[in-house]
C-alpha cells in the first residue's frame, strides 16, 4: 500500500511543477498605459482617456486607433472613449486594440474639475480593487477637459513621456507649488475621520495673458506663487502647468489653493522642502530681495480644547539663503539681517493665515490637524462621536513663523554700483 501511494505521489508531483506560468504573457502582448483621464461622458456616463506608447517606428506593432497627441505624436497615442465605468471602458478599449491594456505602471490619474466638484467617490473607491492598480499613482485635477489635457501633455524637453511625468512630479520638491498627492493617500484621507484629501491642480495655459510689446515693468506686486494652474503669464514650452492644490471634502472637490497657499499647506503637513521667495525690499521701494527658503525642522503643532472647542497652535521652522538683493543694501550685516527675516516671516504668515481661513470656509482639514487632536480622546468611538471634520471650521488657529537667514550665497557683503557720475550717495 505504501509503495503504491509513493508511486502515485511521484507521478503527481511532476505534473504540478511542470505547469509553469500558464497565464504568463510576453511583453509584446501588453500596452502599458502612462496616464488615465476621467471626465463626464457625452454619449455615456464617463469619458475615459488613456495615454500609451504607440509602438511605431520599429518598436513593435501596437494596436488601437484614435487621435494622437501633439509633440512626438508617433511615440504617444491618446485614445478617448465614452463608457459606463472604468473597467467596462477597459474592456471596450481591448475590443479594438491588439495589445491588452496594462495600467501597472500608470503615473497620472487625471480628473476634470467638473467631475471632481460633482464627486469622484465612486471612481477612487472602486478603482483600487484591480490588481494592476498601484497606490503611488499621482492624482491630478485639471481645469477643463481631461482628454485635452493629456493630449497636450506629451514630450517636449524630456526624451520620453514616462520620464517627463516623473520629472514634473519631482519639481514639487524644488518649488513647493504643488504636492505629490498620490492615489493611496487620497483614498486613505477620504475614508479617514482625521483629515481630508488633496490633489494636484493642473491646467493648460493658452498664453492669453501674455502681451506682446515692450512693457514698463510697473505692475502691482505679485509673488511667483500668486497664481493658479493655467494662469502664468508666459509664452512657449509645454502648455500643461502643475500649480496649486485641489481641496476635497470626502470625494468632492470644494476649493483650490494657489502656489503660495500650497507652500504653507505643505509646511504644516511637513512636506515642504524648499522654494524661492520674492520679497519687497524693506528699505527701498520698487526693489526686491530673493530668498531660497527651506524647511529647518518639523512643525510644532499643539491642539487643546476649551469647553469642547479646539484651539490649534502652529509654529513653522524655516531657514534660507539670500539669492539676490536688487537695491544692493547690505542685508547680510548683523544689523539689517533681522529686518529682512521679519519681512519674510510676515509674508509667509500672511499666506498661512489665508490658507487656513480658506480651508475652514469649506470645512476641509487638509492640514491633518485631526491626527493630533485625536490624542485627547481615550477611545476611537469617543473621537468619532466628536466628529472633528465637522468642527474644524470652528477651531481657533494661532500661527507663528520662525525664519533665519543662514547664508548669503557667494557674496559676503553687498556693494553699490559705481557709475561715471560717482558712487551713489557718495
Amino acid at each position: 500500500m505504501f509503495r503504491r501511494s509513493l508511486l502515485l505521489l511521484i507521478c503527481i508531483l511532476p505534473l504540478v511543477s511542470l505547469t509553469s506560468c500558464f497565464d504568463a504573457k510576453e511583453i509584446t502582448e501588453w500596452t502599458y498605459v502612462y496616464s488615465i483621464g476621467m471626465e463626464k461622458g457625452v454619449s455615456d456616463k464617463l469619458r475615459m482617456t488613456i495615454q500609451a506608447p504607440s509602438m511605431r517606428g520599429g518598436k513593435g506593432v501596437g494596436g488601437g486607433s484614435g487621435g494622437s497627441g501633439g509633440g512626438q505624436a508617433s511615440d504617444i497615442e491618446t485614445i478617448t472613449i465614452d463608457c459606463p465605468s472604468f473597467y467596462s471602458g477597459v474592456n471596450m478599449l481591448n475590443s479594438f486594440m491588439s495589445r491588452q491594456i496594462n495600467y501597472m505602471h500608470t503615473k497620472y490619474l487625471v480628473f476634470s474639475e467638473s467631475l471632481a466638484r460633482e464627486g469622484i467617490d465612486s471612481y477612487i473607491t472602486g478603482f483600487i480593487r484591480g490588481r494592476q492598480v498601484r497606490r503611488q499613482i499621482n492624482v491630478i485635477v485639471t481645469k477643463g477637459s481631461a482628454s485635452e489635457f493629456l493630449s497636450e501633455h506629451t514630450t517636449t524637453i524630456s526624451s520620453s513621456l514616462s520620464k517627463k511625468q516623473q520629472n514634473m512630479i519631482d519639481q514639487a520638491d524644488i518649488t513647493g507649488f504643488f504636492s505629490t498627492a498620490t492615489y493611496g493617500e487620497m483614498l486613505n484621507a477620504a475614508k479617514s475621520p482625521y483629515s481630508q484629501p488633496i490633489a494636484i491642480l493642473a491646467a493648460l495655459n493658452n498664453e492669453s495673458k501674455f502681451k506682446e510689446g515692450e512693457g514698463t515693468g510697473k505692475t502691482p506686486f505679485k509673488t511667483s506663487g500668486d497664481y493658479y494652474a493655467g494662469e502664468l503669464v508666459r509664452k512657449g514650452g509645454s502648455r500643461a502647468e502643475f500649480l496649486g492644490t485641489a481641496v476635497f471634502d470626502g470625494g468632492k472637490m470644494v476649493g483650490e489653493l494657489n502656489g503660495d497657499e500650497t507652500r504653507t499647506l505643505l509646511m504644516v503637513r511637513d512636506e515642504f522642502k524648499r522654494g524661492f521667495y520674492v520679497e519687497k525690499d524693506p528699505k527701498e521701494e520698487g526693489k526686491f530681495v530673493m530668498v531660497d527658503v527651506r524647511r529647518e525642522k518639523s512643525p510644532d503643532i499643539k491642539v487643546r480644547f476649551e469647553k469642547g472647542n479646539p484651539t490649534i497652535d502652529v509654529k513653522i521652522f524655516l531657514e534660507g539663503d539670500i539669492l539676490a538683493i536688487q537695491s544692493t543694501i547690505d542685508y547680510e550685516s548683523m544689523e539689517l539681517k533681522p529686518v529682512l527675516e521679519d519681512a519674510v516671516k510676515r509674508q509667509i504668515k500672511k499666506h498661512l493665515d489665508r490658507t487656513i481661513k480658506k480651508c475652514q470656509d469649506v470645512n476641509s482639514d487638509v492640514f491633518k490637524f485631526g491626527s493630533i487632536a485625536a490624542m485627547h480622546f481615550l477611545t476611537i468611538p469617543e473621537w468619532e462621536d466628536y466628529n472633528w471634520l465637522k468642527r474644524f471650521k470652528d477651531a481657533k488657529v494661532n500661527t507663528q513663523i520662525d525664519f533665519i537667514i543662514r547664508r548669503a550665497g557667494t557674496v559676503l557683503k553687498s556693494s553699490e554700483m559705481w557709475p561715471a557720475e560717482g558712487k551713489k550717495g557718495g
